[in-house]
Parts: structure tokens; sequence; C-alpha cells
């Protein structure tokens, strides 16, 4: 009786131990691999979106310089056209000074105003007629690039959007093949139990 016992009592403990550990650590690498799938295709998600808002503030930054290019050009134009018409008043005063007993006689004074007059109007219709294809070259410009960067934050929030409606669905689905390999694991674990009974 006492060598009965003892067989008895050695394989209940083999039994119970294997047992225990089994469905512990089964469970725990399959809840590990999933665990690190989410962890995976959230650190991937996270990466799109900085990938995308990097995309945008970069996007963003050019068309700012881009901008402040061109004001700095219509600037410069600005700053050469007041230093060639005080280049240009300069040199007419002193032509003028040279001359006057010449003009005096032959131009009356009202009729030389009118000249100036007319002078500075042609130059500034000349001027306007210059420098409309360069304004609506700009103009066209910074249109385009406020399309394309509109169209790119469009775009970003599409995306995002399309995830997110997508991410209840692909949580379900990881959550269902989370169950069903731990299903698969616990039937594959139990049957190789009996198998063992059974021999």
């Amino acid at each position: 009786m006492a060598q009965k016992k003892m067989e008895t009592a050695p394989a209940a403990d083999e039994k119970v131990i294997p047992a225990a550990v089994e469905p512990i650590a089964a469970g725990s690498f399959v809840n590990t691999f999933w665990d690190q799938f989410e962890q995976s295709r959230e650190r991937a998600l996270k990466i799109r979106e900085n990938r995308e808002e990097a995309y945008i503030n970069a996007l963003r930054e050019v068309i700012k310089f881009n901008k402040q290019y061109r004001k700095s050009i219509g600037k410069l134009y600005e700053q050469t056209k007041k230093t060639n018409k005080d280049m240009v008043t300069e040199l007419m005063n002193q032509f003028n000074g040279g001359k006057e007993d010449l003009i005096e006689e032959d131009i009356p004074v009202n009729d030389r105003e009118e000249l100036k007059q007319q002078l500075k109007e042609v130059s500034g219709q000349l001027e306007k007629l210059a420098l409309t294809p360069i304004k609506s070259i700009f103009h066209i410009v910074d249109q385009l690039e406020d399309n394309i960067e509109r169209n790119a934050e469009s775009s970003a929030a599409y995306a995002r959007e399309r995830r997110n409606a997508w991410f209840l669905v692909r949580k379900e689905y990881v959550k269902l093949a989370r169950n069903t390999h731990l299903n698969l694991v616990d039937r594959g674990r139990k049957s190789f139990k009996e198998l063992i009974k059974t021999q």
C-alpha cells in the first residue's frame, strides 16, 4: 500500500505542474505576439502621421520662403526704380540748368510743365505694361502654392479620416485573430493531453 501511494502522488504532481505551466506559457506567448503586433502597428501609424506632418511643415516653409523671396524681389525693383527716378531727376535738373535760357525762349512754362506731365504719364504706362506679366506670374505662382498647400493638408486629413474609419474594423479583426489563436493553442494543448492519456 505504501508503494501505491507513492506512485499516485508523483503522478498527480506531474499532471498539475505541466497543466499549470503550459496554458500560461502558451497564452503568454500568443498574447505577447499580438501585443507586439499592435504596438508595431501603432508605431507605424505614428511614424506615418509624423511623416505627413513633416511634409506639410516643409511645404509650408518652402512656400513661405518663396513668398518672402518674391517680396524681396519686388522691394529690390521698387528701390531700383526709386534710384533710377532720382538719377533721372538729377540729370534733368542739371540738363535744364545749362539750357534754361534756350528752353525759356523757345517753349513757354505751361507747355514745358505739360510736356513733363505727359512724359511721366507715358513712362508710368510703359512701366505698368512692363510689370503686368511679372505681377501676373507672381500672382499665379502665389495661387498655385496656396493650392498645393491646401491640397496637401486636405490629403493628409482625408488619409487620417480613412485610417480612423478602418481602425475599429482592424481592431476587431486583431481581437478575433488573437482569440482564434488562443483557442487553437488551447485545443492543441488539450488534444495533446488526450493523446498522451490514450497511450
